[in-house]
């Protein structure tokens, strides 16, 4: 046994997390005509259309139906009844991704919470976001990270996956030298916690979202499909292909990693939701995506 064991870290895991410059050559590129391996579906973060949910869940979710997506992941300010949920769904033939959990329920109401995901038939869970990141000092990040981890392993012991999902934060924050990425997905056992990239937040901090993809090769499940606004906008985010990003390199490299979703997200900022995905939609078609 090495010392990268002794401390609870895979070798592959490691290098994983301290792999920065990655080379791009042999990028399969759409655009060039190439085919993607295997069809992924794609579906939309329900945080997208919460407004539209809040007013209407079922009306909502039977047009994301209509413009074509093939499910969602589960995002609810109230959570609706789990019998009315998958009826709702079923009816529109929509699968579930995942689904965006909080941290404190996995670790102080999981009873609760695996009943609830199992009578609806998700099986895929999500932690989206560390609360009031800013104040955590080191010694407090180094709790949460222990807390995240044991969040993986109480999903997993139940026949969960458990995935892990960025923000701009966790690449801007260090813990003694290390940014905190690195840390939760470095340290915590790759067989516990998997990976949710959100695009947008790696193009954000300035760095390679294909680079980052490449890291997670069979660690990665899910992709946030979310797209940086071009400078000079009066918002950061924008609808598939009207932005910076470049989505034939982007979804090459998460095929490539082993994604089983992409899923799109919007702020919505400067038009309705539910027109933002159906643009985003027609761009995922158009490429042969969706």
């Amino acid at each position: 046994m090495d010392g990268l064991e002794r401390v609870g870290v895979s070798r592959r895991a490691f290098v994983a997390a301290a792999g920065s410059a990655v080379s791009l050559s042999g990028s399969w590129s759409l655009a060039a005509g190439a085919e993607p391996p295997r069809k992924i579906p794609v579906g939309v973060q329900l945080w997208t259309l919460r407004r539209e949910l809040a007013d209407d869940m079922p009306g909502t979710l039977r047009q994301v139906s209509k413009i074509g997506y093939d499910g969602v992941e589960l995002w609810f300010q109230k959570w609706p009844d789990p019998r009315e949920l998958k009826n709702v769904l079923d009816d529109c033939g929509l699968k579930i991704a995942s689904a965006h959990v909080n941290l404190k329920d996995i670790l102080e109401d999981f009873p609760r919470l695996r009943d609830y995901h199992r009578a609806i038939g998700n099986t895929t869970l999500v932690i989206p976001y560390i609360p009031d990141f800013a104040k955590l000092t080191p010694e407090g990040w180094r709790k949460t990270v222990d807390d995240v981890r044991l969040a993986a392993r109480a999903g997993r012991e139940e026949g969960f996956t458990v995935l892990y999902h960025n923000h701009d934060f966790e690449f801007t924050t260090r813990v003694d030298g290390v940014e905190v990425f690195d840390l939760i997905f470095g340290t915590i056992e790759e067989k516990l916690l998997g990976a949710e990239i959100d695009v947008f937040f790696v193009a954000d901090v300035g760095r390679d979202p294909v680079a980052v993809l490449r890291r997670f090769d069979g660690r990665l499940k899910r992709v946030h499909l979310k797209e940086r606004a071009k400078p000079g906008s009066p918002f950061k985010n924008t609808e598939l292909g009207r932005g910076t990003i470049d989505w034939d390199a982007v979804c090459a490299a998460a095929a490539a990693a082993g994604t089983e979703w992409f899923l799109v997200e919007q702020d919505c900022e400067g038009r309705p939701a539910l027109e933002s995905i159906r643009i985003s939609h027609e761009f995922l078609r158009d490429k042969g995506l969706a």
